[in-house]
């Protein structure tokens, strides 16, 4: 068995459509965009055959992996050289692929959720408030990036809000030229069904409706679009979640972190 350090190329993108077509409810966005898209990944060769391929960060965690169906036997054999090779020490990954799943499972010594992921009833929801959403543009991009600081510690270095911006997908909505919130609704590139919302309210207006209401906007304009809202929220943030599930959501699938057992 082999793991052959590899750029996102062609091959691994048409594996991972493969994939994609087999989880049993979406993929998280943030997780794709943000920690997958930037992690390391390996094509999987066994007899000088590629058989799938994996993803994993800098601190050795397995993020995503992926055999051909002919191969799925070999998933337990594949993790444990991983492990043997000292290329991974741990995953993170979702329940919504339980081939790997389990077979991490299986080589496990601890495991705790991380992340609640949503799906949504696909039906409209009825809006009551007036708040004004706009579309962000570029002259609001050093306001939003100092609004993330502040509100989440999130330091976008990384182009994520031009990225949004860029591509229609970055809400705001101000009041007396304070950002009271801002809201993403990224209409995905590898799930053509699929768009992600997000929501962040400032501290000072939080338990005023207004993270509910603006779900429920956004989650209209993606069924306007034709596609299927989902949306994600970390274990502790109580809050969050039930803003979403009043929003038409319910959990479709953990991501869980797993402690491996040394092999």
């Amino acid at each position: 068995m082999n793991f052959i350090k590899s750029e996102n190329t062609e091959t691994i993108n048409n594996l991972r459509v493969l994939l994609y077509k087999k989880l049993a409810s979406p993929i998280d966005a943030m997780w794709e965009q943000l920690y997958i898209a930037s992690s390391q990944h390996y094509l999987i060769e066994n007899n000088d055959n590629t058989i799938g391929y994996c993803c994993i960060n800098e601190n050795g965690c397995l993020l995503q992996i992926f055999l051909l169906d002919n191969h799925n036997s070999k998933m337990n054999q594949v993790i444990t050289e991983l492990i043997k090779s000292e290329l991974i020490n741990s995953a993170s990954l979702s329940s919504n692929e339980p081939i790997s799943f389990n077979a991490c499972l299986s080589l496990s010594k601890g495991i705790e959720p991380n992340t609640f992921c949503f799906q949504h009833v696909n039906t409209p929801r009825e809006v009551q408030s007036t708040l004004h959403v706009a579309l962000a543009t570029t002259e609001d991009i050093p306001a939003i990036k100092v609004f993330l600081k502040e509100q989440v510690g999130m330091d976008d270095t990384f182009g994520y809000t031009e990225n949004l911006i860029s591509r229609k997908e970055n809400f705001i909505i101000k009041e007396s030229n304070v950002i009271i919130a801002t809201s993403e609704c990224r209409m995905s590139d590898s799930q053509p069904n699929i768009a992600d919302i997000g929501i962040i309210v400032n501290k000072d207006y939080q338990g005023k409706g207004i993270a509910t209401e603006v779900m429920k906007m956004q989650v209209n304009r993606v069924l306007e679009a034709n596609r299927k809202p989902i949306c994600s929220t970390t274990l502790d943030n109580v809050a969050s979640q039930k803003v979403i599930e009043k929003s038409g959501f319910y959990r479709s699938n953990i991501i869980f972190d797993i402690t491996l057992t040394k092999i």
